[in-house]
Protein backbone atom coordinates (compact mmCIF):
# COMPACT_ATOMS: atom_id res chain seq x y z
CA UNK A 1 0.00 0.00 0.00
CA UNK A 2 1.20 3.48 -0.85
CA UNK A 3 2.40 5.67 2.07
CA UNK A 4 0.90 9.16 1.87
CA UNK A 5 2.71 12.31 2.81
CA UNK A 6 1.05 14.51 5.43
CA UNK A 7 0.03 17.00 2.73
CA UNK A 8 -1.39 14.25 0.52
CA UNK A 9 -3.26 12.77 3.47
CA UNK A 10 -4.76 16.19 4.24
CA UNK A 11 -5.84 16.64 0.60
CA UNK A 12 -7.35 13.15 0.62
CA UNK A 13 -9.44 14.02 3.66
CA UNK A 14 -10.59 17.26 2.02
CA UNK A 15 -11.65 15.35 -1.09
CA UNK A 16 -13.54 12.79 1.01
CA UNK A 17 -15.30 15.59 2.89
CA UNK A 18 -16.26 17.32 -0.38
CA UNK A 19 -17.64 14.02 -1.75
CA UNK A 20 -19.66 13.37 1.40
CA UNK A 21 -21.14 16.86 1.34
CA UNK A 22 -22.06 16.55 -2.33
CA UNK A 23 -23.69 13.15 -1.85
CA UNK A 24 -25.93 14.58 0.87
CA UNK A 25 -26.63 17.79 -1.04
CA UNK A 26 -27.66 15.99 -4.26
CA UNK A 27 -29.73 13.15 -2.83
CA UNK A 28 -32.98 14.44 -4.40
CA UNK A 29 -31.54 15.99 -7.57
CA UNK A 30 -32.21 14.84 -11.12
CA UNK A 31 -29.32 13.16 -12.85
CA UNK A 32 -28.68 16.18 -15.07
CA UNK A 33 -28.32 18.52 -12.07
CA UNK A 34 -26.28 15.97 -10.13
CA UNK A 35 -23.90 15.42 -13.05
CA UNK A 36 -23.29 19.16 -13.36
CA UNK A 37 -22.47 19.43 -9.66
CA UNK A 38 -20.01 16.53 -9.83
CA UNK A 39 -18.31 18.01 -12.89
CA UNK A 40 -17.98 21.31 -11.07
CA UNK A 41 -16.47 19.51 -8.06
CA UNK A 42 -14.03 17.74 -10.37
CA UNK A 43 -12.95 21.04 -11.98
CA UNK A 44 -12.50 22.60 -8.53
CA UNK A 45 -10.44 19.68 -7.22
CA UNK A 46 -8.22 19.50 -10.29
CA UNK A 47 -7.65 23.27 -10.40
CA UNK A 48 -7.07 24.08 -6.78
CA UNK A 49 -6.57 21.13 -4.46
CA UNK A 50 -5.00 18.04 -6.00
CA UNK A 51 -1.28 18.19 -6.72
CA UNK A 52 -0.01 14.79 -7.87
CA UNK A 53 -0.94 12.87 -11.02
CA UNK A 54 -2.07 9.96 -8.84
CA UNK A 55 -4.41 12.18 -6.78
CA UNK A 56 -5.87 13.78 -9.90
CA UNK A 57 -6.50 10.47 -11.67
CA UNK A 58 -8.00 8.89 -8.56
CA UNK A 59 -10.41 11.82 -8.07
CA UNK A 60 -11.47 11.55 -11.71
CA UNK A 61 -12.04 7.80 -11.26
CA UNK A 62 -14.08 8.28 -8.10
CA UNK A 63 -16.26 10.92 -9.72
CA UNK A 64 -16.74 8.77 -12.84
CA UNK A 65 -17.67 5.77 -10.68
CA UNK A 66 -20.12 7.85 -8.64
CA UNK A 67 -21.78 9.27 -11.75
CA UNK A 68 -22.04 5.78 -13.26
CA UNK A 69 -23.74 4.53 -10.09
CA UNK A 70 -26.12 7.49 -10.14
CA UNK A 71 -26.88 6.94 -13.83
CA UNK A 72 -27.90 3.38 -12.95
CA UNK A 73 -30.00 4.56 -9.99
CA UNK A 74 -31.73 7.17 -12.19
CA UNK A 75 -32.25 4.57 -14.96
CA UNK A 76 -30.52 6.77 -17.52
CA UNK A 77 -30.74 5.78 -21.19
CA UNK A 78 -27.83 4.23 -23.09
CA UNK A 79 -26.38 7.48 -24.48
CA UNK A 80 -25.75 8.68 -20.90
CA UNK A 81 -25.03 5.30 -19.30
CA UNK A 82 -22.73 4.20 -22.13
CA UNK A 83 -20.79 7.49 -22.10
CA UNK A 84 -20.10 7.08 -18.38
CA UNK A 85 -19.13 3.42 -18.79
CA UNK A 86 -16.62 4.35 -21.51
CA UNK A 87 -15.15 7.08 -19.28
CA UNK A 88 -14.58 4.62 -16.44
CA UNK A 89 -12.98 2.16 -18.84
CA UNK A 90 -10.63 4.89 -20.12
CA UNK A 91 -9.67 6.00 -16.60
CA UNK A 92 -9.31 2.49 -15.19
CA UNK A 93 -10.74 1.18 -11.94
CA UNK A 94 -9.86 2.36 -8.45
CA UNK A 95 -9.73 -1.22 -7.16
CA UNK A 96 -11.15 -4.74 -7.61
CA UNK A 97 -14.38 -3.85 -5.81
CA UNK A 98 -15.03 -0.92 -8.15
CA UNK A 99 -14.37 -3.15 -11.20
CA UNK A 100 -16.87 -5.67 -9.82
CA UNK A 101 -19.38 -2.90 -9.03
CA UNK A 102 -19.24 -1.45 -12.56
CA UNK A 103 -19.56 -4.87 -14.22
CA UNK A 104 -22.56 -5.81 -12.07
CA UNK A 105 -24.35 -2.50 -12.59
CA UNK A 106 -23.87 -2.84 -16.34
CA UNK A 107 -25.27 -6.40 -16.28
CA UNK A 108 -28.29 -5.25 -14.25
CA UNK A 109 -28.79 -2.25 -16.55
CA UNK A 110 -28.87 -4.62 -19.54
CA UNK A 111 -31.45 -6.73 -17.73
CA UNK A 112 -33.64 -3.63 -17.32
CA UNK A 113 -33.09 -2.61 -20.94
CA UNK A 114 -33.72 -5.82 -22.85
CA UNK A 115 -33.37 -3.99 -26.18
CA UNK A 116 -29.67 -3.48 -25.41
CA UNK A 117 -27.29 -6.22 -26.54
CA UNK A 118 -25.86 -7.82 -23.36
CA UNK A 119 -22.70 -9.25 -24.98
CA UNK A 120 -20.57 -6.31 -23.82
CA UNK A 121 -21.89 -6.74 -20.25
CA UNK A 122 -21.03 -10.46 -20.40
CA UNK A 123 -17.54 -9.58 -21.64
CA UNK A 124 -17.10 -7.12 -18.75
CA UNK A 125 -18.23 -9.77 -16.24
CA UNK A 126 -15.75 -12.22 -17.81
CA UNK A 127 -12.90 -9.67 -17.56
CA UNK A 128 -13.81 -8.95 -13.95
CA UNK A 129 -13.82 -12.64 -13.10
CA UNK A 130 -10.39 -13.14 -14.73
CA UNK A 131 -9.07 -10.13 -12.80
CA UNK A 132 -10.43 -11.51 -9.50
CA UNK A 133 -8.94 -14.94 -10.20
CA UNK A 134 -5.50 -13.32 -10.61
CA UNK A 135 -5.70 -11.88 -7.09
CA UNK A 136 -3.77 -13.88 -4.48
CA UNK A 137 -5.86 -16.59 -2.83
CA UNK A 138 -5.08 -14.90 0.47
CA UNK A 139 -6.75 -11.65 -0.66
CA UNK A 140 -9.70 -11.07 1.66
CA UNK A 141 -11.98 -9.85 -1.16
CA UNK A 142 -11.22 -12.49 -3.76
CA UNK A 143 -13.59 -15.29 -2.72
CA UNK A 144 -16.43 -13.01 -1.65
CA UNK A 145 -16.41 -11.07 -4.92
CA UNK A 146 -16.16 -14.26 -6.99
CA UNK A 147 -19.18 -15.69 -5.18
CA UNK A 148 -21.13 -12.45 -5.57
CA UNK A 149 -20.22 -12.33 -9.26
CA UNK A 150 -21.46 -15.90 -9.77
CA UNK A 151 -24.73 -14.92 -8.07
CA UNK A 152 -25.07 -11.85 -10.29
CA UNK A 153 -24.54 -14.07 -13.35
CA UNK A 154 -27.36 -16.35 -12.16
CA UNK A 155 -29.66 -13.37 -11.59
CA UNK A 156 -29.00 -11.79 -14.98
CA UNK A 157 -28.53 -14.97 -17.01
CA UNK A 158 -25.16 -13.70 -18.29
CA UNK A 159 -23.15 -16.91 -18.07
CA UNK A 160 -19.45 -16.93 -19.00
CA UNK A 161 -18.80 -17.19 -22.73
CA UNK A 162 -16.88 -20.44 -22.27
CA UNK A 163 -19.87 -22.27 -20.75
Amino acid sequence: MRKLSKASERRSKEVARAFDQLIVATSDDSFEILEGKYKELERHLLRSLLKTAFERKEAQRRIAERLFTEAFAHNCPWPVFGRLLRRIQRLGYSNAERRYHVACLYAMWCERHREHDPREARRLLDETERHLLRLPRSNRLRQGLLEALAEKRRETGLRPLDE
